[in-house]
């Protein structure tokens, strides 16, 4: 599998924000979104998750066209798994049911020591207002990576967790990118959190 982007253009306002831009993140393999404040991180990830259209441009995951000039794929058949900066849990339901809500049968024997490895099974019939922001995005990373998704998109992934967490989260999104042979795009404003996640490619967004 990979992800890669051809010519990827997106403006807001009459200015661009991404522009031009290509890179290919292989299977296996940590792509680092970085730039300063404001300059587009997140709004690439929402492109590549289809959340937004770009210009002009093309996303192609795992030899599958996404977007192109003629080709637009709805987000929800883009089996891309994407922590949010705002955890984007259902409100409605618990911690269990926001992670099992697209469990993979094929990772039904990896839930219990994803959830252990997060430190989550203390918190899991807790709604989501009833969870700490570092819970919230625990419980955000474990349904991401459980949903087997065929690219995963992280958008500060760590910035809620204290740092034992961030060295488990870290680890277990490593071991599963490993597992299930995927690429991984990740935004953080601070790199000095990065551990254990070895970063393969640098995209510089500017």
């Amino acid at each position: 599998m990979s992800l890669e982007i051809k010519n990827l253009s997106f403006s807001f306002n009459h200015s661009f924000l991404v522009e031009n831009l290509d890179f290919k993140i292989e299977k296996n393999e940590v792509g680092l979104v970085a730039g300063t404040s404001g300059i587009g991180k997140s709004t690439l990830l929402n492109i590549i998750s289809g959340l937004k259209n770009p210009d002009k441009g093309s996303i192609i995951c795992n030899e599958k066209i996404l977007n192109d000039e003629n080709i637009f794929v709805e987000p929800e058949k883009r089996n891309i798994g994407y922590v949010f900066q705002d955890f984007a849990l259902f409100p409605h339901i618990n911690a269990e049911k926001n992670i099992k809500y697209a469990l993979s049968k094929d990772l039904l024997d990896f839930y219990n020591p994803v959830v252990d490895s997060l430190g989550l099974f203390n918190c899991m019939k807790k709604m989501p207002h009833e969870m700490s922001g570092g819970q919230k995005q625990r419980v955000a990373i474990a349904r991401s990576i459980l949903m087997k998704p065929s690219a995963l998109l992280l958008d500060e992934p760590f910035s809620n967790l204290d740092s034992q967490n961030i060295v488990n989260a870290q680890k277990l999104i490593s071991n599963f990118i490993e597992k299930i042979q995927i690429p991984c795009v990740l935004v953080t404003h601070d790199t000095n959190q990065l551990e254990t996640l070895n970063i393969s490619k640098v995209i510089k967004l500017s």
